[in-house]
């Protein structure tokens, strides 16, 4: 049984679509205009909308609209509308309003019924398929968690797009105390990059318990990366082997934006990329690419991925380096926790939606 909302302002109409529904086997909502339409979709989550389209105090374009604006992903049922004009723009504008579909007035129930079967198998396929994709989900998820990982000195905030998540952070030490940190930014977000992250973390906790060198490690991952994943899928990622006995820190940047090293109430940029993603190309010479950076104790250190640099703003602006220097000292100082810059983020970006996973990682020395 599918629940059905009809939004109607004929009495007539209701009535008959009411009885033809339910010896259909479906559950039956009614609004006698958008208004009431709109209300209904937010409190029932109706399987499919039928919809007139002249109504009173909110017409069936309207109601459309802001059904649509309020939906996301699985949650976006189909809107059929069920209407007595015969103007061709008319008829165009109640796909661009956001419909799927249109049937004219007077309705022949045998082609009803026909499309309504249609678009509710759509319905179960949508259906399936986020049922598969919230299994593979929590699969992935499983597979990123990692008993290696290092949480000593370490705050790390992560608010992804979708469920899983295509940024990374990777944290350990080896015997002699050195501390590897990686944050890594795949292409996209979502499912298709959250599966490339146990590829890496594997390549990279095995090899640190192995006690490799850091440009043995990041040799390996780029190689893992551009002969297993497709051409399209590469790695931005900043790399730190932390010595804190020798006060000293290896930095590789491939094509992330520079850390931030806070120290004594004053920022210090690190080094600017100076390599391509990995993955894009097989051999790539690290020598030149690797950075050194004096450190000390009780210092700082914060990477942030795309998602935090290039949130914007409602007039098109970037948070940015300025902004996210603002609003980390409070942080820093734990007058405030680390996803206070979630809030911060958040009403820099106002009412739009979060455009890319977010990830900030703070390390103290």
């Amino acid at each position: 049984m599918r629940t059905i909302l009809v939004i109607d302002d004929d009495p007539l109409a209701r009535l008959h679509l009411e009885r033809f529904l339910k010896r259909e086997g479906h559950a039956i909502l009614l609004a006698t205009n958008g208004q009431e339409g709109v209300t209904l979709f937010r409190s029932k989550a109706p399987d499919l909308i039928l919809m007139d389209v002249m109504m009173p105090i909110m017409n069936g374009y309207e109601a459309t609209r802001q059904i649509r604006a309020e939906s996301s992903g699985d949650a976006m049922p189909p809107v059929i509308f069920l209407t007595g004009v015969e103007d061709q723009e008319q008829l165009a504008e109640c796909l661009r309003c956001g419909g799927d579909d249109f049937i004219s007035k007077p309705i022949n129930h045998i082609i009803l019924q026909a499309r309504l079967n249609a678009w509710l198998r759509r319905v179960e396929l949508a259906e399936k398929i986020a049922r598969d994709r919230e299994a593979i989900e929590n699969v992935i998820l499983k597979m990123r968690k990692d008993d290696r990982f290092d949480t000593q000195s370490l705050r790390f905030l992560m608010t992804p797009v979708d469920k899983t998540t295509g940024d990374l952070v990777l944290s350990a030490r080896d015997e002699s105390g050195i501390h590897y940190l990686m944050l890594g930014d795949f292409t996209g977000h979502g499912l298709a990059a959250a599966v490339c992250g146990p590829l890496v973390s594997d390549v990279f906790y095995n090899m640190i318990q192995h006690r490799s060198s850091s440009l043995d490690i990041l040799n390996k991952i780029n190689e893992k990366i551009h002969d297993r994943l497709p051409v399209d899928m590469f790695l931005t990622a900043c790399f730190l082997a932390l010595d804190r006995q020798a006060k000293r820190m290896i930095v590789y940047n491939a094509g992330m934006h520079p850390l931030l090293l806070y120290r004594n109430n004053t920022w210090i940029s690190g080094p600017e990329s100076a390599q391509m993603p990995l993955g894009i190309i097989k051999d790539i010479s690290y020598k030149d690419a690797v950075s050194y950076l004096d450190v000390q104790e009780n210092d700082l250190i914060y990477l942030y991925s795309d998602g935090v640099y290039e949130t914007q703003s409602p007039d098109g602006a970037f948070f940015g380096v300025e902004n996210l220097c603002n609003a980390l000292p409070e942080i820093a100082h734990m007058a405030k926790p680390l996803d206070a810059i979630h809030e911060s983020l958040t009403q820099f970006r106002g009412d739009a939606f979060q455009r890319d996973d977010i990830t900030l990682v703070e390390l103290k020395v």
